[in-house]
C-alpha cells in the first residue's frame, strides 16, 4: 500500500498535470527535454533490442516519448505511475503504449518482463527513507529481464562547490517563488525542495544500485553539472 506521504505527492501531481510539462521547461530554462532526449539516447545505446520497455513514475509520459522517438515504432513500451490524471495525459501522447496505475514499489509485472527499466526525474520522491528507496530499486531489478538494463535521469549534487551552491540556491528560491504563487500546495513544495537538496551525490547513488543487486554501474553528469544518468544491469 502506498504511504501517506506517497499519496501526498500523488495528490500534488494530480493537481498540477495540466501545467506540469510547462513548470518543468520554465524552471529549467527548456533543459528538461534535452536531458531526457540525452538519456534516451544512452538507453537506446546500452540496450539496442531491449524487448519490453517500462517507464517507471512515467507521469504525463514525457520520458515514454523521448524513448519512442529514440527507438522508433516499433517499441513495446508501458509505464506506470500513482496518478491516474498524469496517466491521462501519457495516454493522449502514447496512444499505443500500455499504461498501468501503480505504485513503484509494488509494480504488478511479472519477474524479468522488461529488457529496460526508466525513471526520470521521480526517483527521489520514492526517497523517504533509504529502506524504502532500496526495496524501490530492487522492485525495478525485479522485473527486468536478466542481462536487462536500468537506467535513470535524475537530478544529482554536484561535485563542484560553486555548482552546488548555485544549484542550492536555485532550488531554494524558485520553490519559496511557488509557495507564495501556490500557498496550498507549500507541505507538497517543500517536500519536493527537500528531495533535490537532500539526493544523493552520482558516487553515492551508484553504491545504492550495487547494494540493491545491480552490476556494471556507471553513470554520466549532464549539463550543467546538477543532471546524471545511471545505467545499471541485472
Amino acid at each position: 500500500m502506498p504511504s501517506k506521504t506517497e499519496l501526498s505527492i500523488a495528490g500534488f501531481y494530480d493537481g498540477i498535470y495540466l501545467f506540469y510539462g510547462l513548470a518543468n521547461s520554465l524552471l529549467t530554462f527548456g533543459l528538461d527535454r534535452w536531458w531526457r532526449l540525452r538519456a534516451a539516447r544512452l538507453a537506446r545505446a546500452a540496450a539496442p533490442a531491449p524487448g519490453a520497455v517500462l517507464d517507471v513514475c512515467c507521469g504525463t509520459g514525457d520520458f515514454s516519448l523521448a524513448l519512442k522517438k529514440a527507438y522508433g515504432q516499433g517499441l513495446a513500451l508501458a509505464g506506470a505511475d500513482l496518478s491516474a490524471p498524469m496517466l491521462s495525459l501519457a495516454g493522449k501522447k502514447l496512444p499505443g503504449a500500455e499504461f498501468t496505475l501503480a505504485e513503484a514499489k509494488e509494480l504488478p509485472f511479472p519477474d524479468g518482463k522488461f529488457g529496460l527499466v526508466t525513471i526520470s526525474f521521480a526517483t527521489r520522491n520514492l526517497n523517504t527513507g533509504r529502506v524504502a528507496l532500496l526495496a524501490a530499486l530492487r522492485e525495478f531489478r525485479r522485473v527486468l529481464a536478466p542481462g536487462g538494463v536500468f537506467l535513470q535521469v535524475e537530478t544529482t549534487r554536484p561535485a563542484n562547490p560553486l555548482v552546488w551552491a548555485l544549484m542550492r540556491l536555485y532550488v531554494t528560491s524558485a520553490i519559496g517563488l511557488l509557495n507564495l504563487l501556490s500557498p496550498k500546495s507549500r507541505s507538497s513544495y517543500l517536500f519536493l525542495r527537500n528531495t533535490i537538496l537532500n539526493w544523493y551525490a552520482a558516487p553515492e547513488f551508484d553504491a545504492l544500485l550495487l547494494e540493491a543487486g545491480f552490476s556494471r554501474i556507471s553513470h554520466k553528469i549532464l549539463c550543467p553539472g546538477a543532471v546524471a544518468v545511471h545505467l545499471a544491469i541485472k
